[in-house]
């Protein structure tokens, strides 16, 4: 969630640099560019994000492009992206408010133009902010989600809050995922209780294989572990492993190491009668 707020001093700095820079004629974008990157730095930390500047991203031809900023997590993995545009500053007359909107609708074209130039040589369209000193707007999964004059303070927040709190299709996904599976897994859990409980009572290669592994825990673990606590490693093993297995799409995935084999034995014989996996 975006923790930024109107009365917080790195907007109020943003503000203050805008006012200065268009007392003092500067107008165009590379000026007031690190007063935006440090809002954009503040705005990021709370979710444990980095802006990297002068981003150097690669296409799928093999050019490369270079971005203003990416938001990168600790894994340099990119949530989102920010580039500034040029276009011409908008010098507002004193009293001239007709050519005033016109020069506001000029620029406004000017960034049109530039945003889609961009796009168009291929600049990414998941999470991307497109900032000049007058606009934001931001585009996610190819399509404005946000496109406003960012004069005053709670606008620049509200264009903020759409592009940090943005969600991948797969990421929500993916948490709807999590929350089943936590419904699901004690129930399984259960069940392969219940089925090893019979195995250990009807199936004398299940038993034997069993044995073998509480044997080869106690020896490379523990002397002392319960057999509760080697079902209970053999059903977090079933339960996690394949899941792995299906992710990596490796069938060896389980059986490189010594522990893991003598598992996959349990697994063989718990199996052999009861389910195919």
């Amino acid at each position: 969630m975006l923790q930024l707020k109107t009365t917080h001093k790195e907007i109020r700095d943003y503000f203050a640099e805008l006012n200065k820079l268009g007392q003092l004629d500067v107008g165009h974008e590379g000026a007031v560019a690190p007063a935006f990157a440090h809002v954009l730095r503040t705005a990021a930390r709370p979710f444990g994000w980095t802006l990297a500047e002068q981003y150097t991203r690669k296409l799928a031809d093999g050019r490369s492009i270079r971005i203003d900023g990416a938001l990168l997590d600790d894994f340099n993995l990119a949530h989102g992206y920010w580039d500034s545009c040029f276009v011409r500053p908008v010098q507002l007359p004193l009293g001239k408010t007709a050519q005033n909107a016109n020069l506001a609708k000029d620029s406004d074209d000017d960034l049109d133009e530039e945003i889609r130039k961009k796009l168009a040589v291929g600049y990414p369209q998941d999470n991307i902010i497109f900032w000049a000193p007058q606009r934001l707007v931001v585009i996610q999964q190819g399509q404005r989600v946000w496109d406003s004059p960012i004069a005053a303070p709670d606008l620049l927040i509200e264009g903020l809050r759409a592009f940090f709190t943005y969600q991948p299709p797969a990421y929500a996904g993916w948490q709807q995922a999590v929350e089943e599976f936590k419904t699901v897994v004690p129930a399984l859990a259960e069940s392969l209780l219940t089925l090893i409980a019979g195995e250990r009572q009807n199936n004398q290669a299940f038993r034997q294989a069993f044995a073998r592994f509480a044997a080869l825990c106690r020896n490379a673990i523990n002397p002392n572990i319960s057999d509760e606590a080697v079902e209970e490693m053999l059903i977090q093993h079933l339960l996690t492993e394949r899941i792995f297995r299906r992710v990596f799409d490796n069938p060896d995935f389980a059986r490189r190491n010594v522990i893991a084999n003598e598992i996959e034995q349990v697994v063989d014989a718990l199996t052999s009668q009861s389910f195919s996996r």
